[in-house]
């Protein structure tokens, strides 16, 4: 089991899904992890609700753990100066600290980077927020819905032409923020190896849609029109087709003079290999003619006999997959990328794994989420509290154990 961060020591106050799933890579790759909500928990908890997942704690809970998973939980009341006290204590020991709190929030508590950098210098602070630190939305609550599909582009322009808006898939965008925010948090932990200070590191929800739309954001200024329609797409052979059994497959030919000629004669149809359709930018000109040719020869034969015809002549392309599709796909589990684990109550739930690997695919042990404040005193024991304090703080209720 390679665990690089293994040493490194992180503070998470984040909530729902794309700060939790930070700390959450991190934590796979060896940091230490500790969560730290109020009593009532982060709302994170009763997400998988939405989505008729079980929310129940103590037994199952699929949707959390997955962005919360391999950390130790340390329940604080931050309104309470002891509590603030308390947080003080364990960033003096820690190496991170990262956030999705909005920055009035932190600034209110103590907790922004201008007064934590002052007293922590050696302090890594990263925020994960909604709409970046500076214009007229800084302030806006900026889920992925919002922040990521809405003002991106990508809920207008990534779907069928004259269709509705993508109905946004929960947490899709914050998963993928969250790998940029602990990609730059790393980085920052090389520059704090090298000279022992701490840096501020970001990044918004907007910023990395718009990062991941970057091709379109070069092209549409040169007459590149979103949203697209697979009659006319951007190529004939860059697109969907439906098969004879109802399901469809994608086509990705991005060498037009060399695959094009090999899916013609595949397809019994040599005579398209004309001056109208062979080269790029002919078979562009033509493209709503060519797909409506392409779509009578694709559904003569089921998904299965295109993907078998068009992977034996090395041509790219895909069963187009359903989210329930995937979960039982051979390519993910052999690849570890979905992986079996067991909560509380004895239920197995296959579950999205963290991305990166290291030198090999075999899993490291997943710890459950934990409780609202289950390691409470543990950590506090860890970071010099005595067990009369930390018994006058669990009767006051500044920090709550496993509640």
């Amino acid at each position: 089991m390679n665990k690089p961060l293994e040493g490194v020591k992180v503070v998470d106050l984040t909530y729902f899904v794309a700060g939790p799933g930070t700390a959450r890579i991190l934590g796979d790759w060896g940091a230490d992890v500790i969560k730290v909500e109020p009593s009532f928990g982060d709302p994170g908890r009763k997400l998988g609700a939405n989505m008729t997942a079980p929310v129940i704690d103590r037994e199952i809970n699929p949707v959390y753990t997955t962005y919360n998973a391999n950390k130790r939980g340390l329940c604080i009341n931050l309104k309470d100066p002891e509590g603030l006290k308390i947080m003080d204590d364990l960033l003096k020991t820690a190496n991170v600290f990262v956030s999705s709190y909005r920055t009035g929030a932190l600034k209110r508590l103590g907790l922004d980077y201008e007064t934590l950098h002052a007293k922590h210098p050696h302090l890594i602070w990263a925020q994960i927020n909604g709409f970046g630190d500076y214009g007229p939305a800084k302030d806006n609550a900026g889920f992925d819905t919002v922040a990521f599909w809405a003002r991106s582009g990508a809920m207008a322009d990534l779907v069928e032409k004259d269709t509705s808006p993508v109905n946004p898939p929960i947490g899709f965008g914050d998963a993928t923020t969250a790998c940029s925010l602990s990609g730059g948090i790393c980085a920052a932990l090389y520059y704090q190896q090298k000279t022992g200070k701490g840096q501020k590191v970001m990044v918004s929800l907007l910023s990395q849609a718009i990062w991941s739309a970057s091709t379109e954001m070069a092209t549409t200024q040169y007459e590149d029109v979103y949203p697209k329609t697979r009659k006319n797409a951007t190529s004939a052979v860059i697109n969907s087709f439906k098969c004879k059994d109802g399901q469809w497959v994608f086509v990705s030919i991005l060498e037009h003079e060399r695959y094009f000629p090999v899916l013609c004669d595949l397809l019994g149809r040599p005579d398209l290999k004309n001056d109208k359709f062979l080269t790029t930018l002919e078979a562009k000109k033509n493209a709503p003619e060519l797909i409506a040719i392409l779509d009578e020869e694709f559904i003569k034969y089921t998904q299965d006999e295109v993907v078998e015809m068009l992977t034996k002549a090395d041509i790219a392309n895909e069963r187009i997959q359903h989210f329930a599709d995937v979960w039982k796909d051979a390519q993910a589990l052999e690849n570890n990328y979905v992986a079996d684990f067991k909560h509380r109550n004895g239920t197995v739930t296959k579950l999205a794994l963290t991305p990166i690997k290291f030198e090999n695919i075999e899993l490291n042990p997943i710890k459950d989420a934990p409780l609202i404040g289950e390691d409470s005193e543990e950590i506090l024991k860890e970071i010099g509290y005595s067990e009369e304090t930390i018994k006058a703080y669990l009767e006051k209720g500044t920090i709550v154990v496993n509640k």
